[in-house]
């Protein structure tokens, strides 16, 4: 009987346990979509959010602290997208006020671990 309720719990929690692409699913994919649409351009891509932040934050801790803070408190004196981005979309609203601290540790890692960029260090495009 043991095994049948340990076997159970560990289901359930493996069906609960939260990834990076649920999280980005239900809470950025409305605005930052992978690929950059012909019309109708809400945030930048995700690809060139992550491409981005690699390029300019030294390493994967300070990179998931930053992303962390910002989707709580974004500001565009935190942020690092090109003045014409700033222009043309605004600042990203505080959409990680919504979100449950796991929500926010799983999406700050995924959006530097699911992104591979070997070119990161190059200048990334002025529009990104």
């Amino acid at each position: 009987m043991k095994k049948i309720i340990l076997s159970l719990v560990l289901i359930a929690s493996s069906l609960f346990s939260l990834d990076g692409d649920t999280v980005y699913e239900k809470h950025c994919e409305s605005c930052h979509k992978m690929l950059k649409p012909k019309v109708g351009l809400l945030a930048p891509p995700m690809p060139s959010v992550s491409k981005r932040l690699q390029r300019d934050i030294g390493s994967k801790e300070e990179f998931v602290a930053f992303v962390k803070d910002y989707i709580q408190n974004p500001s565009k004196e935190k942020g690092h997208c090109s003045e014409k981005a700033f222009v043309n979309l605004g600042t990203m609203p505080p959409i990680g006020k919504s979100l449950t601290k796991e929500e926010i540790d799983v999406v700050s890692l995924w959006l530097f671990e699911n992104f591979k960029h070997p070119e990161k260090l190059k200048s990334c495009d002025k529009d990104d």
